[in-house]
């Protein structure tokens, strides 16, 4: 299992295929191993670049509050240390917001960038239901795989789970293994909720594709909405009958777009 200093820290990585770097950042509590569908699919066409954040996974978890720039930086200097001097993006969730940091930090580490189910800070976030904050806020007290059973609604559109259950089953089953004890996944929460770009989101000068899922009730898609408007330029793309984890509902279709996106002139 590969581990690399950066920024203080040994990340864990992958490296799979060739070809120009394209760096994939996960969410809160996510393992490099949820992007599984994404690495097969794009490695073909990418030298993919999956790793595990700070406080999760086989990386570090350093014990002290951290920002959202701070896992920028681990990211810059993960690419730094592989000797990749730029990459294309794609960030889901956190991992969006990493990457918006990222951009902004440290644009010349940038080709082009793709967000996923994201936004630019609760300050100035569109709300969730009240009902999937409850189930969101509820979880966070239950053992890791009762609370990714428990939330369920506000991680898949309705139609994937009814017609879908293998797949909900597999999502599970990588998700629950991402070995982070509740102090690391409120470090990492609590970065979250530090999270403010949207002030700065005009100053991302990369190309850039903002994606969601019309039925995520976690990260509400009026936030991706936000984002394709205050960048300049931003193109919005929604996949209907998905939800927060859009990219792992229609894995065929968003990489096809990945792909059109990443290697378009």
């Amino acid at each position: 299992m590969p581990h690399i200093q950066a920024n203080g820290i040994n990340i864990y990585y992958e490296l799979e295929g060739a070809g120009a770097p394209l760096l994939l950042i996960r969410g809160l509590g996510s393992t490099c191993e949820g992007f599984r569908e994404q690495i097969s699919g794009l490695a073909p066409h990418f030298q993919v670049v999956a790793f595990d954040n700070r406080c999760v996974g086989r990386t570090d978890q350093p014990q002290q509050p951290f920002a959202i720039a701070d896992m920028a930086d681990d990211t810059a200097a993960l690419l730094e240390a592989l000797e990749i001097e730029s990459a294309h993006v794609f960030g889901v969730s956190l991992g969006g917001m990493v990457a918006q940091e990222l951009s902004l930090r440290h644009p010349h580490k940038v080709r082009k960038l793709a967000l996923g189910c994201t936004h630019a800070g609760p300050r100035t976030a569109v709300r969730s239901p009240d009902w999937a904050v409850q189930i969101f806020n509820e979880s966070r007290d239950k053992p890791r795989p009762e609370a990714l059973r428990y939330s369920i609604p506000i991680l898949f559109a309705r139609k994937t789970v009814d017609e879908q259950p293998q797949l909900v089953e597999g999502a599970l089953r990588v998700m629950e293994n991402n070995n982070q004890p509740k102090a690391s996944y409120l470090l990492q929460l609590g970065a979250v909720m530090q999270h403010n770009t949207f002030d700065r989101l005009h100053q991302i000068t990369h190309r850039t594709l903002v994606m969601t899922g019309t039925e995520d009730a976690l990260i509400d898609p009026g936030n991706s909405r936000l984002l394709s408007e205050h960048i300049p330029g931003a193109r919005l793309i929604e996949f209907e009958e998905t939800g927060h984890l859009f990219f792992t509902e229609k894995p065929e279709v968003v990489n096809s777009v990945l792909i059109d996106f990443f290697k378009s002139a």
